[in-house]
């Protein structure tokens, strides 16, 4: 029987950044398992912890008892506690970050899944004389006449706290944990699923789902590359390996890279899968997220849809994982643990010896160079299921619309096709990668751009409150009416934004429908599935949107898509950008041409020649592979190489140069023969007030080195600096801004 337990401590600190040893005491020798959530004794207090592993002797002479058991059951798998250990040590984050990405913070809190804290009467509760005090009589009765309610709720009632804490004080009520017991019946607001039977594959459609089957009968893990152009079925191919997979008795998960494609994904897993499917994402509330968690820890959902933080899901006997458009850098994580959902994903598949199935219309450079060297399976689909193929894409050089005076931010021919559009009834999707109203205001006669005092960045106007604001800190002020530099009033708007193209579409046709969709209209929990629904039913003519709505939608009555402005990701200073544009042309494109209507794509741009936007305008996704990867091998950039960046930030210049001066001088040894880039300043210097530095290493195989990079980086952190200065690890980063 082990008589000792490892433990890790639940506090965020780089002090305590190990396991401890406890002694079991003989009470609670037969209850703890490893993933249970412990008290114990750390210097003059106590702390909580998590019990990674149970030992039967341990070197060290004098232990400290562990005080108590503080849930009655783990809150962890072991699956999870070896994921953590991974987690820390491949992405360069503390234990205790690894292990509170798996668990909702409400568990955390001391909440188990499901469970809820209601106010009710007690006993002496009945007999109670409130006369003298008419709020807590009433406060009482509402209790026994509605049985008990969350403190949340009496408030919304009326019943105030102080009221709550008077009759607890007097012994009258109590709060306890409750478990409520969730029906299937749908509110009023929710749409019912439509069921919907497995569709007849097509040729190639079944070649390719016939791989994910043989992959799925045999018990070793295999990565599999889904290449299929935009419309070619690869959802279809999901649901039927998903379908394979739970007739074996194991279950799966689909993970999409934005919260707006949850709602058009539910309905088809659901529609499938009635009362099988558990949803995970960040808009959930408290209590959604709680039931969700419950539906899986209690085998009932077998099938979990959710976006990055879903490849966390506590799910048991996985045969497969889905990431549909692995491509995505949504699915990274740019906090602690700097996670990549894909990374994550396949070190799951190989515990579990199932299939991670990747797909994508527009691949990442390093998943399809990692198929062509034989350690993926390539699947390929080039024709479409919907009754036309590809759009023709016509590329509108918006120089030589400026030269023959047309200065709209809508060039002739997009405008043309939109009146088309409109005189049709049809849809279109008008597509530009900014939000607000213009891109920064500038002053004409000297040159002065308003910018973040905070942050070394220009601010955006946001017309509909007519405030100019940051996206990197939040901070807002009033619109200048006069340049604040020289006091001129030339003050002009330059680069549109989602809000700009609404304004233009709204005085070019007043009052045609049109729907909006960025971050700041979709705030709102159910906003995307809202505008999903609306635009779906054919309630408005015209969706104008960021990224959110370049990917996933199936809309058979957008014949038009417009890309407002090409240019808006091809000009950053990342070595991904001529991708990730070609990828959001691609995508985007797509949109349009997928029912009997046909369709076809307008995209404006100041470099119509560049090899990104002249492939994407021909569906050539190997032309610009090739072209693309052969500017990575010369600059020895992902995939022939992995980057780890150290970013250094705090509110003193000078103090954040001196520590990446003395942090990459002490790096160096430890990185062998790997280049060392750096210290410079990062691309956005300066965010929140905090000046960033950073340090990249590249080189092959970068993760050998992890232990030597540990040291240096334990150093840092015991280091006395005068100024704090902020250390961040990022292994293979996907923005280096």
């Amino acid at each position: 029987m082990s008589q000792f337990a490892e433990v890790i401590i639940d506090l965020v600190s780089n002090a305590v950044d190990r396991p401890f040893h406890y002694r079991i005491p003989p009470e609670l020798q037969e209850k703890i398992r490893p993933g249970m959530r412990v008290s114990v004794p750390l210097g003059h207090s106590s702390y909580q912890g998590y019990v990674l592993r149970l030992l039967e002797n341990t070197a060290i002479d004098s232990l400290r008892d562990i005080n108590a058991i503080v849930d009655p059951g783990p809150l962890l798998t072991r699956e999870q506690l070896a994921l953590a250990h991974w987690l820390s040590m491949h992405f360069y984050c503390r234990k205790i970050d690894a292990l509170h990405a798996m668990i909702p913070a409400s568990f955390r809190k001391g909440k188990r899944p499901g469970d809820i804290r209601v106010i009710e009467p007690t006993s002496e509760a009945d007999g109670a004389d409130l006369n003298r005090a008419p709020a807590q009589r009433q406060a009482l009765g509402l209790l026994q006449q509605k049985g008990a309610l969350p403190r949340s709720e009496l408030i919304r009632l009326g019943v105030t706290n102080q009221v709550l804490r008077s009759l607890e004080n007097k012994g009258l009520v109590r709060s306890v944990s409750y478990r409520p017991q969730y029906s299937e019946e749908r509110t009023a607001d929710q749409v019912p699923p439509l069921l919907t039977k497995p569709h007849h594959l097509r040729e190639e459609q079944a070649y390719c789902f016939e791989k994910v089957r043989t992959a799925l009968d045999r018990p070793h893990p295999l990565r599999m590359l889904l290449h299929g152009i935009t419309a070619s079925g690869k959802t279809e191919i999901y649901l039927q390996s998903i379908a394979y997979c739970l007739e074996k008795g194991q279950t799966a998960m689909i993970m999409v890279p934005e919260i707006s494609l949850t709602p058009q994904m539910i309905d088809h897993f659901e529609g499938r899968f009635p009362g099988r499917v558990a949803v995970l994402h960040s808009r959930l509330s408290v209590a959604e997220k709680n039931r969700q968690w419950q539906m899986i820890l209690s085998g009932k959902a077998r099938v979990v849809l959710g976006a990055r933080s879903a490849v966390f899901a506590p799910l048991d006997g996985i045969g497969l994982i889905i990431i549909d458009e692995e491509h995505e850098t949504t699915y990274k994580q740019e906090d602690t643990p700097r996670y990549h959902a894909r990374d994550v994903a396949w070190w799951r598949v190989r515990y579990n010896r199932a299939v991670l199935l990747l797909g994508s219309a527009t691949p990442s450079l390093e998943s399809y160079y990692r198929a062509l060297e034989g350690d993926t399976v390539l699947l390929n689909m080039k024709e479409r299921v919907t009754p036309t193929q590809l759009p023709p894409v016509t590329v509108v050089d918006m120089r030589k619309e400026l030269k023959e005076k047309h200065r709209l931010i809508f060039s002739r021919l997009l405008l043309e096709e939109l009146n088309k559009v409109i005189e049709r009834d049809e849809q279109a999707l008008l597509f530009i990668n900014r939000r607000g109203f213009a891109g920064f205001v500038l002053c004409r006669e000297c040159g002065f751009v308003l910018r973040c005092p905070s942050c070394d960045v220009s601010m955006t106007l946001h017309l509909d409150r007519q405030l100019m604001c940051c996206h990197y800190c939040a901070y807002e002020s009033a619109v200048p009416l006069t340049c604040p530099g020289c006091r001129g009033t030339k003050i002009r708007y330059f680069s549109a934004g989602t809000q700009r193209v609404e304004e233009e579409v709204k005085k070019l046709y007043p009052g045609v429908p049109l729907i909006r969709m960025d971050r700041d209209t979709t705030a709102s929990r159910h906003a995307h599935s809202q505008y999903y629904r609306q635009f779906l039913e054919h309630k408005a003519n015209i969706l104008i949107g960021t990224q959110m709505i370049a990917k996933g939608f199936d809309f058979p009555d957008v014949t038009l898509v417009g890309v407002v402005a090409a240019d808006t990701t091809l000009n950053l200073p990342d070595f991904r950008a001529p991708e990730r544009t070609f990828q959001l042309l691609t995508q985007v494109a797509g949109r349009t041409a997928r029912g009997p209507l046909g369709g076809k794509v307008i995209v404006q741009t100041y470099h119509p020649t560049h090899h990104s936007i002249v492939t994407a305008a021909d569906h050539d996704y190997l032309t610009f592979f090739e072209a693309e990867l052969e500017n990575r091998r010369q600059l020895a950039y992902p995939p022939f190489s992995d980057l780890i960046r150290f970013l250094f930030s705090g509110p003193e210049e000078e103090a954040v140069f001196e520590a990446a001066d003395w942090f990459t001088n002490l790096l160096g040894p430890a990185v062998g023969g790997a280049d060392i880039l750096g210290p410079a300043p990062a691309s956005l210097y300066r965010i929140k007030e905090q000046y960033r530095v950073q340090t990249i290493i590249k080189g092959r195989a970068l993760s050998r080195l992890a232990p030597g990079i540990r040291k240096v980086i334990g150093e840092y952190h015991r280091r006395k600096a005068s100024h704090p200065v902020r250390l961040a690890v990022d292994f293979n980063p996907q923005v280096v801004l």
